[in-house]
Parts: structure tokens; C-alpha cells; sequence
């Protein structure tokens, strides 16, 4: 019933956003739960029990010998061949969302800071490598 419910998951799954599956890449760390069976058929199905756990926050799905781990953290991922890592689709949607809305005031303020003190830096050089730098001035 398990395997049917995981399985029929996939099609239910929406799509994760480039960048939230990393193709050769795995994640070390504090794991949730090692499974076997049908979430280990595919990094599909890895992704869609990661989705189903509320704790989880990434997954790694390693080819040989097939498994998939579920993570409660999304630590940093390192290159692993045969193995395939992504966040959990809430994470993912989160970050996507977070993405896509406009920058609130006090980030605005926070990066027009950033460009005066950029805009002082830049000052500070010598004009030819201000030119260089920008050749549109």
C-alpha cells in the first residue's frame, strides 16, 4: 500500500525549481531516517517521501546500493557520483516564493547602503581603473 501511495506520489509531486535537485552531489549530516524499497527506486520517489515527512528538509538518493536518505537539515552538498541530492519541496516552494516578492523596505535600505559604500569605494581608485571597471562612465 506504501509502495502504491509513493509511487502514485510522483505524478501528485510538483515540480521542483532548477537548482533544488543536484545531479552527482550528496548531503552529509544529521539523517532523519535511511530508507529502503520503493522511496530508494528512484530520486523521484526519494524526493516525494521527503515530502511526506514534515521534519525533512533535503534527501539524498544514492544509485548503488539503492537508498534514499532523508535529512532534517539542508547542510551543504559535496560531490558523490551515482548519488543524487535536493531539497524538500516545502523548502524548495519556500525559497521560490521568497524569490519572486519584492525586497521590503528595510532590505532596500540595507542594499542601497551597500551600493553608497560601493559607489565610495570605487571613489577612492585611480581614475583609469574606474575606467576600466566602467567603461560607461
Amino acid at each position: 500500500m506504501i509502495t502504491a501511495l509513493l509511487i502514485a506520489s510522483l505524478a501528485l509531486t510538483p515540480g521542483l525549481p532548477s537548482g533544488a535537485v543536484l545531479q552527482g552531489e550528496e548531503r552529509r549530516g544529521a539523517v532523519l531516517v535511511r530508507l529502503d524499497g520503493a522511496p530508494a527506486l528512484s530520486w523521484q520517489a526519494c524526493a516525494a517521501a521527503c515530502g511526506y515527512q514534515q521534519a525533512c528538509q533535503a534527501w539524498t538518493h544514492y544509485a548503488y546500493p539503492a537508498r534514499c536518505t532523508l535529512h532534517n537539515a539542508p547542510l551543504n552538498p559535496r560531490p558523490y557520483p551515482g548519488a543524487v541530492t535536493g531539497l524538500s519541496p516545502s523548502l524548495a516552494a519556500r525559497i521560490e516564493r521568497a524569490s519572486e516578492r519584492a525586497p521590503s523596505d528595510r532590505e532596500r535600505l540595507a542594499i542601497g547602503g551597500v551600493e553608497r559604500s560601493l559607489a565610495d569605494e570605487v571613489q577612492t581608485l585611480p581614475r583609469g581603473a574606474q575606467n576600466q571597471l566602467f567603461p560607461e562612465r
